[in-house]
């Protein structure tokens, strides 16, 4: 889609999203001096989690230096003609009483969703159904006695989840993919915030002696991580929409430090 940007030509705009395969953590780089010596990035009006663009663009130039990486991505000399957005969480997996776990999103976040994509020049068709309380509108597969138990949260199912999860998995999939269509969960702007503060990962890590093999003197310590199933959202903007193939040019990015350890790989999902 063409748009006005900062006084140039008109600039491509495509909307993609990324699925975590192991968790991750995208890092504020400080420690914060609470329970969670390294919490991962939020939002600080919502405190949703998100991948800093800063992050991802690192990642897609994949520490290339050559002209055409400089004029897509930039150098202290330019600025690169391409420009992406913070990804903002999407669908967040909390562990469910039925159908193992479910994939949670809420109002708030299909509205800012829908309203950002807008004002990029895209239109997603997507339903705008009301949740409140302890409602919820929930896919067949975590369903039980006309309810989702989420952790130690019951909700009353209001209706089916189905109308969203297949405009939702059209976007992300192109097609209507089963495990979104029976786990997706519309839940309230409370609910869905709740489970963004106390329902991610909590991994503790520790630091070896060389050579005794054994834990360091004071050396654990706690990282928060986005769940594996979670969705994120992000926009990219372009002068040239053959900027874009960046965006799929690996079958998957790895966000974060412990690639060693296989945390932080996600692949890129669908585009509008």
């Amino acid at each position: 889609m063409d748009l006005l940007y900062g006084g140039w030509e008109a600039m491509q705009t495509k909307a993609f999203f990324l699925q975590a395969l192991t968790p991750v953590h995208p890092g504020t780089g400080q420690v914060s001096g609470s329970v969670i010596d390294l919490p991962v990035a939020r939002e600080a009006a919502t405190g949703f989690p998100l991948i800093p663009a800063s992050s991802l663009k690192g990642v897609l130039r994949d520490g290339r230096t050559d002209e055409a990486a400089n004029k897509v991505f930039g150098s202290p000399e330019q600025m690169g003609e391409l420009t992406l957005t913070d990804a903002r969480l999407l669908l967040l997996p909390v562990r469910s009483y039925a159908g193992t776990f479910a994939l949670i999103t809420c109002p708030l976040v299909l509205q800012r969703w829908r309203r950002d994509a807008e004002a990029l020049g895209l239109s997603l068709e997507l339903p705008q159904p009301s949740i409140t309380g302890e409602e919820v509108l929930a896919g067949s597969a975590i369903q039980y006695n006309h309810q989702v138990i989420l952790e130690d949260i019951d909700l009353r199912v209001k209706g089916s989840s189905e109308a969203l999860a297949k405009a939702i998995s059209g976007l992300l999939f192109g097609k209507e993919e089963q495990g979104l269509m029976e786990r997706l969960a519309l839940v309230s702007n409370d609910v869905f915030s709740y489970f963004c503060q106390t329902g991610l990962e909590v991994i503790a890590r520790v630091r070896l002696e060389s050579a005794s093999k054994t834990v360091a003197s004071g050396a654990l310590w706690y990282e928060e991580a986005v769940p594996a199933e979670a969705v994120f959202s992000c926009f990219a903007i372009a002068k040239d929409a053959a900027h874009f193939a960046e965006l799929h040019r690996r079958p998957y990015l790895q966000i974060g430090g412990e690639a060693s350890v296989g945390r932080g790989l996600l692949r890129v999902l669908g585009g509008v």
